[in-house]
């Protein structure tokens, strides 16, 4: 059995993949150009990817964003009973906050507040600790020294001072936002494993908020060191076309998954230094995002309801796949597919996880969750799409449909037809339930978003609350 790796580059559409990880896809054995999330954003993507089943069955969306009713046996995993399973995420969704850790044999969350995982969080430190300025100074001194881990625990109280104290500074920020901690995390989890191993990976790096961070390639963009996305207001920006501004995070973005391009290709190297067996690397997105082109509709990000090919196409690529040659395929792979893909990779095989037709799911806007009933409809729908051939079908639970026009060599493009289509044949046909009965279902059975307040900061910093 082989070893196998699952790295998710969050938020990186297949576009831009194409145009700023030259390295990756130069060492791929099997490019799959025609990949497709199961869904939309990060918490149902995520189950998606472990369960192969989409979020109306596997019910992780936006009024329910937990992962502990997910057992292990309902995941790929059970498949490889015999690999150690492994984990790191700098992802808060794909978290312990929320669950996921509970697929893993060892697991770890990564943070810009803890970028040494074995010290004290700085994040939930300060939401425990009472006292202010130089007390509370003192008191982290005295809990860092206490802690069984006192020295990575003060450097993670020194870097979050860094950080802070470099926000507005016209420097490159000198940390970057996690990949160097986990690929660090991620060594030392495999170098302490027994053979076969399956880790799974998180990197948030091309997630905003973005700004320039030493080690970028500063020739990618011109944004001055002080700029910042997350200072901005980005509903008047994309209101207005503010095309300096967009263009500077379009090409942040580029620039962040260049760097993961860098870093990853190096991270391979590694792992494949330190295991005896020979380690297989699938690279994928957990979705894309949105940013303000014509075929993304004018949308930015991702946490509106949405199914557009920003979010929906995603690279997929594998590393040091079995077999000899490289193939390129071009059918429809979807990430209810990938645990097929994962599974016959670690016994030695190339399977075949091509379909004619493949569906997606979205239910509920992912931002703001206590604010989610009172969203309009038209960012909060229940979206369902199917993919057959060059055309792509979409529903929703308020009764629209739209058909667009897809273009195999155009990554990310779609263009609305007025080509009719029969929902309820496809609703029968790929779900297990009409899309206005579980969207009733969903939004009745709501569930409050119960975490701690370092996670909830977290999640506000990332544009989630």
């Amino acid at each position: 059995m082989r070893n196998v790796v699952l790295i998710c580059l969050d938020t990186v559409r297949k576009d831009f993949f194409d145009s700023f990880s030259s390295r990756l896809q130069e060492r791929a054995d099997i490019i799959y150009d025609q990949c497709r999330t199961a869904s939309t954003w990060s918490a149902p993507s995520h189950a998606s990817m472990f369960t192969g089943t989409l979020p109306h069955e596997h019910g992780v969306h936006a009024y329910h964003r937990d992962f502990s009713g997910i057992g292990r046996d309902d995941t790929f995993l059970a498949e490889l009973p015999d690999h150690r399973a492994l984990g790191v995420s700098a992802n808060v969704w794909a978290g312990s906050s929320f669950g996921f850790d509970g697929f893993f044999d060892e697991f770890s969350n990564i943070s810009p507040d803890r970028r040494f995982p074995e010290g004290i969080d700085v994040a939930r430190f300060g939401q425990s600790c009472e006292k202010t300025g130089l007390g509370k100074q003192l008191e982290f001194l005295r809990r860092a020294l206490e802690h069984e881990q006192p020295v990575q625990s003060l450097l993670n109280g020194a870097a979050v001072q860094v950080d802070n104290m470099l926000a507005t500074a016209p420097v490159p920020k000198p940390m970057d936002d996690g990949a160097k901690t986990l690929i660090g995390q991620a060594n030392r989890l495999v170098g302490a494993s027994d053979e076969p191993f399956f880790l799974f990976t998180n990197f948030m790096d091309a997630h905003g908020p973005l700004r320039h961070i030493l080690g970028y390639d500063g020739s990618l963009h011109d944004a001055p060191n002080s700029w910042s996305s997350e200072r901005l207001d980005w509903s008047r920006i994309v209101a207005e076309g503010d095309e300096t501004e967009m263009t500077r995070y379009r090409d942040l973005y580029g620039a962040a998954i260049d760097y993961l391009d860098r870093k990853v290709c190096s991270f391979i190297d590694e792992v494949r230094a330190a295991t005896d067996e020979e380690t297989t690397f699938v690279v994928t997105s957990d979705h894309g995002d949105n940013l303000a082109f014509e075929a993304d509709g004018g949308l930015w990000g991702h946490t509106e309801s949405s199914l557009n090919e920003a979010l929906t196409h995603v690279p997929l690529v594998v590393v040091n796949a079995p077999g000899e040659g490289t193939d390129v395929v071009d059918g429809y792979v979807s990430h209810l597919r990938l645990g097929d893909l994962l599974v016959g990779l670690a016994r030695g095989e190339r399977p075949d996880v091509t379909d004619a037709r493949i569906p997606v799911e979205r239910i509920g806007h992912s931002g703001k969750q206590h604010k989610l009933a009172e969203q309009a409809r038209d960012t909060n729908r229940m979206l369902r799409a199917v993919y057959d051939g060059d055309r792509k079908f979409v529903w929703a639970d308020d009764g629209s449909r739209e058909t667009y026009r897809l273009d195999a060599d155009r990554p990310c493009w779609q263009a609305e037809t007025d080509e009719p289509f029969d929902a309820e044949s496809l609703d029968d046909s790929f779900f297990e339930m009409p899309v206005a009965d579980y969207a009733e279902r969903a939004r009745s059975a709501e569930d409050e978003l119960g975490v701690d307040g370092a996670t909830a900061d977290r999640l506000r910093e990332l544009g989630y609350l």
